[in-house]
Protein backbone atom coordinates (compact mmCIF):
# COMPACT_ATOMS: atom_id res chain seq x y z
CA UNK A 1 0.00 0.00 0.00
CA UNK A 2 2.80 2.39 0.91
CA UNK A 3 4.56 1.51 -2.36
CA UNK A 4 1.42 2.21 -4.43
CA UNK A 5 0.95 5.54 -2.67
CA UNK A 6 4.54 6.53 -3.35
CA UNK A 7 4.21 5.62 -7.03
CA UNK A 8 0.91 7.57 -7.24
CA UNK A 9 2.49 10.66 -5.62
CA UNK A 10 5.49 10.45 -7.93
CA UNK A 11 3.17 10.34 -10.92
CA UNK A 12 1.29 13.41 -9.72
CA UNK A 13 4.57 15.27 -9.13
CA UNK A 14 5.78 14.36 -12.65
CA UNK A 15 2.50 15.52 -14.19
CA UNK A 16 2.62 18.83 -12.31
CA UNK A 17 6.26 19.26 -13.31
CA UNK A 18 5.40 18.76 -16.98
CA UNK A 19 2.52 21.23 -16.72
CA UNK A 20 4.81 23.80 -15.11
CA UNK A 21 7.45 23.30 -17.79
CA UNK A 22 4.83 23.72 -20.50
CA UNK A 23 3.45 26.83 -18.80
CA UNK A 24 6.93 28.36 -18.84
CA UNK A 25 7.54 27.49 -22.50
CA UNK A 26 5.96 30.71 -23.80
CA UNK A 27 5.68 34.40 -22.94
CA UNK A 28 2.29 36.03 -22.83
CA UNK A 29 1.91 39.10 -25.06
CA UNK A 30 -0.89 41.22 -23.67
CA UNK A 31 -3.01 42.86 -26.38
CA UNK A 32 -3.35 46.62 -26.60
CA UNK A 33 -6.75 48.26 -26.24
CA UNK A 34 -7.98 49.97 -29.39
CA UNK A 35 -11.17 52.02 -29.57
CA UNK A 36 -12.63 52.88 -32.96
CA UNK A 37 -15.59 54.89 -34.21
CA UNK A 38 -18.05 54.66 -37.07
CA UNK A 39 -17.60 58.33 -37.97
CA UNK A 40 -13.81 58.69 -37.48
CA UNK A 41 -10.71 56.86 -38.72
CA UNK A 42 -8.02 55.61 -36.34
CA UNK A 43 -4.46 55.46 -37.72
CA UNK A 44 -1.92 52.88 -36.55
CA UNK A 45 1.60 53.98 -37.50
CA UNK A 46 4.16 51.17 -37.40
CA UNK A 47 7.95 51.50 -37.67
CA UNK A 48 8.08 49.06 -40.60
CA UNK A 49 5.85 48.02 -43.47
CA UNK A 50 2.79 45.94 -42.65
CA UNK A 51 2.96 42.47 -44.21
CA UNK A 52 -0.07 40.72 -42.68
CA UNK A 53 -3.39 41.78 -41.11
CA UNK A 54 -6.12 39.64 -39.56
CA UNK A 55 -9.35 41.07 -38.12
CA UNK A 56 -11.45 39.02 -35.78
CA UNK A 57 -14.70 40.33 -37.20
CA UNK A 58 -16.03 41.96 -40.35
CA UNK A 59 -17.52 44.62 -38.11
CA UNK A 60 -14.23 46.52 -38.29
CA UNK A 61 -12.78 47.93 -41.52
CA UNK A 62 -9.01 47.90 -42.04
CA UNK A 63 -6.92 49.21 -44.93
CA UNK A 64 -3.41 50.49 -45.63
CA UNK A 65 -3.13 54.25 -46.05
CA UNK A 66 -2.84 55.18 -49.71
CA UNK A 67 0.74 55.42 -50.93
CA UNK A 68 2.41 54.08 -47.77
CA UNK A 69 3.07 50.62 -46.35
CA UNK A 70 3.41 51.21 -42.63
CA UNK A 71 0.11 52.91 -41.74
CA UNK A 72 -3.12 51.03 -41.10
CA UNK A 73 -6.45 52.85 -41.03
CA UNK A 74 -9.14 51.29 -38.84
CA UNK A 75 -12.77 52.23 -38.32
CA UNK A 76 -16.04 50.58 -37.34
CA UNK A 77 -18.08 48.88 -40.06
CA UNK A 78 -21.18 49.34 -37.95
CA UNK A 79 -22.07 51.10 -34.72
CA UNK A 80 -21.87 49.38 -31.34
CA UNK A 81 -20.28 46.16 -32.62
CA UNK A 82 -19.25 43.43 -30.16
CA UNK A 83 -15.68 43.39 -28.89
CA UNK A 84 -13.26 41.78 -31.35
CA UNK A 85 -9.54 41.65 -32.05
CA UNK A 86 -6.96 42.70 -34.65
CA UNK A 87 -3.58 41.06 -35.39
CA UNK A 88 -0.79 42.75 -37.36
CA UNK A 89 2.62 41.50 -38.54
CA UNK A 90 5.28 43.95 -39.75
CA UNK A 91 8.27 43.53 -42.02
CA UNK A 92 10.82 43.59 -39.17
CA UNK A 93 9.32 40.46 -37.63
CA UNK A 94 7.04 41.94 -34.98
CA UNK A 95 3.55 40.78 -34.05
CA UNK A 96 1.04 43.31 -32.71
CA UNK A 97 -2.21 42.29 -31.00
CA UNK A 98 -5.20 44.54 -30.29
CA UNK A 99 -8.53 44.17 -28.52
CA UNK A 100 -10.92 46.38 -30.50
CA UNK A 101 -13.96 48.04 -28.91
CA UNK A 102 -16.51 50.49 -30.22
CA UNK A 103 -16.38 54.09 -29.01
CA UNK A 104 -18.41 56.90 -30.59
CA UNK A 105 -15.84 59.47 -29.42
CA UNK A 106 -12.40 57.81 -29.12
CA UNK A 107 -9.91 59.93 -27.17
CA UNK A 108 -6.97 58.86 -29.39
CA UNK A 109 -7.08 58.68 -33.17
CA UNK A 110 -3.39 58.21 -34.00
CA UNK A 111 -1.10 55.61 -32.42
CA UNK A 112 2.58 55.49 -33.34
CA UNK A 113 4.81 52.61 -32.33
CA UNK A 114 8.47 53.33 -31.60
CA UNK A 115 11.47 52.44 -33.74
CA UNK A 116 14.74 52.57 -31.83
CA UNK A 117 17.90 50.64 -32.54
CA UNK A 118 18.86 48.06 -29.91
CA UNK A 119 15.81 48.78 -27.75
CA UNK A 120 12.60 46.92 -27.08
CA UNK A 121 9.43 47.97 -28.82
CA UNK A 122 5.95 46.61 -28.38
CA UNK A 123 5.31 43.55 -30.49
CA UNK A 124 6.28 39.91 -30.20
CA UNK A 125 9.05 38.44 -32.38
CA UNK A 126 8.05 35.81 -34.95
CA UNK A 127 9.85 33.46 -37.32
CA UNK A 128 10.22 35.01 -40.74
CA UNK A 129 10.77 33.70 -44.25
CA UNK A 130 14.14 34.40 -45.86
CA UNK A 131 12.66 37.30 -47.87
CA UNK A 132 11.26 38.93 -44.73
CA UNK A 133 14.51 38.40 -42.85
CA UNK A 134 16.36 40.10 -45.70
CA UNK A 135 13.91 43.01 -45.59
CA UNK A 136 14.32 43.45 -41.83
CA UNK A 137 18.11 43.34 -42.14
CA UNK A 138 17.91 45.84 -45.01
CA UNK A 139 16.02 48.31 -42.81
CA UNK A 140 18.41 47.89 -39.89
CA UNK A 141 21.49 48.42 -42.06
CA UNK A 142 19.95 51.48 -43.72
CA UNK A 143 19.22 52.95 -40.27
CA UNK A 144 22.87 52.50 -39.28
CA UNK A 145 24.04 54.16 -42.50
CA UNK A 146 21.63 57.05 -42.03
CA UNK A 147 22.97 57.98 -38.57
CA UNK A 148 26.62 57.48 -39.53
CA UNK A 149 28.75 60.64 -39.54
CA UNK A 150 31.72 59.14 -41.41
CA UNK A 151 31.57 61.32 -44.50
CA UNK A 152 33.73 59.81 -47.21
CA UNK A 153 32.84 62.02 -50.17
CA UNK A 154 31.69 65.57 -50.85
CA UNK A 155 30.21 65.17 -54.32
CA UNK A 156 27.80 68.11 -54.49
CA UNK A 157 25.36 69.99 -56.67
CA UNK A 158 23.95 73.33 -55.48
CA UNK A 159 21.24 75.40 -57.07
CA UNK A 160 18.78 78.05 -55.84
CA UNK A 161 19.64 77.54 -52.15
CA UNK A 162 19.28 73.75 -52.48
CA UNK A 163 22.19 71.35 -52.04
CA UNK A 164 22.42 67.67 -52.96
CA UNK A 165 25.48 65.91 -51.58
CA UNK A 166 26.81 62.34 -51.61
CA UNK A 167 28.39 61.76 -48.20
CA UNK A 168 29.38 58.09 -48.24
CA UNK A 169 28.90 54.73 -49.92
CA UNK A 170 28.72 51.52 -47.88
CA UNK A 171 28.39 47.91 -48.92
CA UNK A 172 26.94 44.85 -47.20
CA UNK A 173 25.73 41.53 -48.60
CA UNK A 174 26.05 42.68 -52.22
CA UNK A 175 24.05 45.85 -51.60
CA UNK A 176 25.31 49.41 -51.89
CA UNK A 177 24.04 51.93 -49.34
CA UNK A 178 24.34 55.55 -50.52
CA UNK A 179 24.11 58.15 -47.76
CA UNK A 180 22.92 61.38 -49.34
CA UNK A 181 21.98 64.71 -47.78
CA UNK A 182 19.50 67.28 -49.06
CA UNK A 183 19.85 70.77 -47.62
CA UNK A 184 17.25 73.48 -48.12
CA UNK A 185 18.68 76.91 -47.25
CA UNK A 186 15.74 78.77 -48.71
CA UNK A 187 12.48 79.90 -47.11
CA UNK A 188 10.46 77.72 -49.52
CA UNK A 189 9.68 74.07 -48.83
CA UNK A 190 11.14 71.60 -51.33
CA UNK A 191 8.91 68.78 -52.57
CA UNK A 192 10.88 66.06 -54.40
CA UNK A 193 9.07 64.74 -57.45
CA UNK A 194 11.42 62.22 -59.03
CA UNK A 195 14.51 60.63 -57.54
CA UNK A 196 16.43 58.23 -59.75
CA UNK A 197 19.81 56.60 -60.28
CA UNK A 198 20.82 55.96 -63.88
CA UNK A 199 23.90 55.09 -65.95
CA UNK A 200 24.49 57.09 -69.12
CA UNK A 201 27.22 57.38 -71.76
CA UNK A 202 29.84 60.04 -71.03
CA UNK A 203 29.35 61.65 -74.42
CA UNK A 204 26.28 61.39 -76.60
CA UNK A 205 26.12 62.72 -80.15
CA UNK A 206 23.53 65.41 -80.73
CA UNK A 207 21.41 63.25 -83.02
CA UNK A 208 21.79 60.11 -80.94
CA UNK A 209 19.17 59.17 -78.40
CA UNK A 210 20.31 59.00 -74.79
CA UNK A 211 20.89 55.44 -73.64
CA UNK A 212 20.00 55.31 -69.95
CA UNK A 213 19.95 52.34 -67.61
CA UNK A 214 17.75 53.01 -64.59
CA UNK A 215 18.83 51.37 -61.33
CA UNK A 216 15.89 50.82 -59.00
CA UNK A 217 16.65 51.13 -55.26
CA UNK A 218 15.68 48.22 -53.03
CA UNK A 219 14.91 50.73 -50.30
CA UNK A 220 14.73 54.50 -49.79
CA UNK A 221 14.97 55.52 -46.14
CA UNK A 222 14.25 59.10 -45.21
CA UNK A 223 11.65 61.80 -45.70
CA UNK A 224 10.53 61.81 -49.33
CA UNK A 225 7.49 64.07 -49.01
CA UNK A 226 9.04 67.44 -48.20
CA UNK A 227 12.35 69.06 -47.23
CA UNK A 228 11.15 71.95 -45.13
CA UNK A 229 12.60 75.45 -45.39
CA UNK A 230 15.97 75.98 -43.68
CA UNK A 231 16.50 72.30 -42.91
CA UNK A 232 18.77 69.42 -43.87
CA UNK A 233 17.98 65.73 -43.98
CA UNK A 234 19.83 62.48 -44.65
CA UNK A 235 18.46 59.92 -47.10
CA UNK A 236 19.75 56.39 -47.64
CA UNK A 237 19.35 54.51 -50.91
CA UNK A 238 20.00 50.76 -50.99
CA UNK A 239 20.93 49.54 -54.48
CA UNK A 240 21.99 46.12 -55.78
CA UNK A 241 25.76 45.80 -56.28
CA UNK A 242 27.07 46.94 -59.67
CA UNK A 243 30.01 48.69 -61.33
CA UNK A 244 30.05 51.32 -64.07
CA UNK A 245 31.16 50.24 -67.56
CA UNK A 246 33.87 52.18 -69.38
CA UNK A 247 32.83 55.43 -71.03
CA UNK A 248 29.73 55.69 -68.86
CA UNK A 249 28.75 57.67 -65.75
CA UNK A 250 26.39 57.06 -62.84
CA UNK A 251 24.07 59.93 -61.93
CA UNK A 252 21.68 60.66 -59.08
CA UNK A 253 18.95 63.01 -60.26
CA UNK A 254 16.41 64.77 -58.03
CA UNK A 255 13.64 66.93 -59.47
CA UNK A 256 11.33 69.36 -57.70
CA UNK A 257 7.58 68.94 -57.96
CA UNK A 258 6.01 71.98 -59.65
CA UNK A 259 9.38 73.73 -59.56
CA UNK A 260 12.72 74.12 -61.28
CA UNK A 261 15.25 73.38 -58.54
CA UNK A 262 16.48 70.15 -60.12
CA UNK A 263 19.72 68.66 -58.79
CA UNK A 264 22.12 66.12 -60.27
CA UNK A 265 25.42 64.61 -59.08
CA UNK A 266 27.80 62.32 -60.94
CA UNK A 267 29.21 59.31 -59.10
CA UNK A 268 32.43 57.76 -60.35
CA UNK A 269 33.41 54.12 -60.55
CA UNK A 270 36.30 54.63 -58.12
CA UNK A 271 33.82 55.83 -55.51
CA UNK A 272 31.92 52.57 -55.83
CA UNK A 273 35.12 50.53 -55.62
CA UNK A 274 36.01 52.30 -52.35
CA UNK A 275 32.66 51.56 -50.72
CA UNK A 276 33.07 51.01 -46.98
CA UNK A 277 31.93 47.71 -45.43
CA UNK A 278 29.31 48.02 -42.72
Amino acid sequence: MMLKCAVWMAGIACLLGNMTARAQAYDELSPLNLRVSYQKTTNLIFPYAVTSVDRGSRDILVQKAKGVRNILQVKAGKEYFSETNLSVVTEDGRFYSFVVQYDSFPAVLNLQFGKKLDTDIYGGPIHLSNDSLNAAELHRTAELVRISNRHQWRTTDEKYSMRLRLNAIYIRNDLFYFQVSLKNSSTINYYPDQIKFFIRDKKVARRTAHQEKIIQPKLILGPNAVITANSETAIVFALPKFTIPDKKHLYLYVTEKDGGRHLKIRIKNRQLIKAQPI
